[in-house]
């Protein structure tokens, strides 16, 4: 039997060797080297297929290759390098007046007036300004000045020693237990666990939340080399997080109603799937996506799923209760194992003030970071930055009045709003 290996080898040779002879030693060289090129080219290709769609990566390699023709990256080049200078013109005739270097004598009460002097030179933004302030009035009376007294109270606190400011560890809790009762915590299908904290803003909260969930399904899955997938109107955060927390980010058409595809995100889900992601609205439209689908297919698969609440955490719920048609958007839908509302929008806290809930500890415990000091010293961090949280804003804006506020702001263009929430029409 070997003897019969053996000879059918050296035929094998002897058949090879005279194929071979036809051709140039550099051909032979050449040519495996050639195959294996080939080869990863067309792997690659198939990843960018599998991982965009073909459309877009069509479009990708025709905008790369117009991109490769003469004279047409000099064209763009100078196009940006235009709208650099636009932006920048706006700041550049003042900065004649600007200190670099520490004053050898302290301005003193001085200093305020100067401050005045150059706030003046800001744009009138009081009531103008969409989608950036979200409170209106004089900044001296009122709800502003309420909320600068309370800051100005606790503006030399440190969060970090929290058994010296029990104060703020108090407000911290006590916001994050309101905000919790606003998006469900006090209903039966939240499981009676939901717990957070605050933070810096939207994007910290979404932070935070793509963490504890990589780090939630690491424990409890192995996943090793994490995947989020998120349609394409979710905010510019999770594209932060996929780079901070090494998370491949899976992105994925929205359907013709700007809303998240379902079906598209599903097709999506793989084994090293962590997180998808709904939000309720979107920023880009103002479009509610489909929240209850979205719970349940995330559910369905065992995977976590965060609802971006910064712009509708303190609206939705007020909404529903006035009775418009909301559809399902917090803790009451399963499969939902991860919030954040931004208390300085219209929260109308100032900026600087947004909370992250959890589902459960579970979820919640995994993003502690404990810090071990060699000099005997630990640090226990519970968010990327510690803040001071404004409880006399939160206090303020009882249930009522956030009612009145959703009253006087929905009447003339309520229908036409809440219709593009609910229905995915564009305002």
């Amino acid at each position: 039997m070997m003897d019969r290996i053996i000879s059918s080898l050296i035929d094998f040779r002897a058949f090879a060797n005279s194929f071979l002879s036809n051709y140039e030693p550099l051909a032979l060289l050449l040519a495996p080297l050639l195959t294996l090129f080939t080869a990863r080219i067309l792997q690659s290709l198939c990843l960018l297929v599998h991982d965009n769609g073909l459309k877009p990566t069509i479009l990708g390699f025709l905008i790369t290759s117009i991109k490769m023709v003469p004279g047409v990256k000099g064209y763009i080049d100078a196009e940006k390098q235009k709208v650099v200078e636009k932006l920048q013109s706006g700041s550049k005739s003042k900065r004649d007046g600007w200190r670099s270097e520490l004053p050898k004598e302290g301005l003193g009460a001085a200093v305020i007036e100067k401050l005045k002097q150059e706030k003046s030179n800001d744009v009138v933004w009081q009531g103008k300004c969409s989608g950036t302030v979200y409170i209106g009035g004089s900044e001296s009376e009122g709800h502003f000045s309420l909320i600068n007294e309370a800051c100005s109270m606790f503006a030399h606190t440190n969060p970090l020693h929290m058994d010296v400011f029990q104060t703020i560890a108090q407000c911290e809790a006590e916001v994050v237990a309101m905000t919790a009762a606003l998006l469900g915590s006090k209903n039966k299908a939240s499981g009676g666990e939901i717990c957070g904290n605050m933070t810096s803003g939207g994007t910290e909260s979404i932070l935070l939340a793509v963490k504890s969930s990589r780090d939630y399904m690491k424990a409890k899955k192995g996943i090793k080399t994490p995947e989020m997938i998120i349609p394409e109107s979710a905010h510019s955060a999770y594209d932060k997080a996929a780079q901070y927390f090494n998370i491949k980010l899976r992105r994925v058409p929205v359907n013709k109603n700007f809303q998240a595809d379902v079906k598209a995100i599903r097709q999506q889900i793989n084994k090293n799937t962590v997180l998808i992601v709904g939000s309720a609205p979107g920023f880009p439209h103002g479009i509610i996506d489909p929240i209850e689908e979205l719970g349940e297919l995330a559910y369905s698969y065992g995977i976590c799923f965060h609802v971006d609440l910064c712009l509708g955490g303190f609206v939705l719920p007020f909404a529903r209760k006035l009775g418009y048609p909301i559809p399902p958007f917090d803790f009451s839908v399963k499969g939902v194992t991860s919030i954040s509302a931004d208390v300085h929008k219209y929260g109308l806290a100032p900026k600087g003030t947004s909370v992250v809930l959890y589902r459960n500890h579970d979820i919640r415990k995994v993003k502690t970071i404990v810090l071990s000091v060699t000099l005997g010293m630990s640090d226990v961090c519970l968010s990327i930055s510690n803040l001071d949280p404004e409880l006399a804003v939160q206090m303020l804006m009882k249930d009522n009045i956030l009612v009145l506020l959703v009253l006087t702001t929905l009447p003339g263009i309520a229908e036409l709003v809440f219709s593009s929430l609910t229905c995915g029409s564009l305002v």
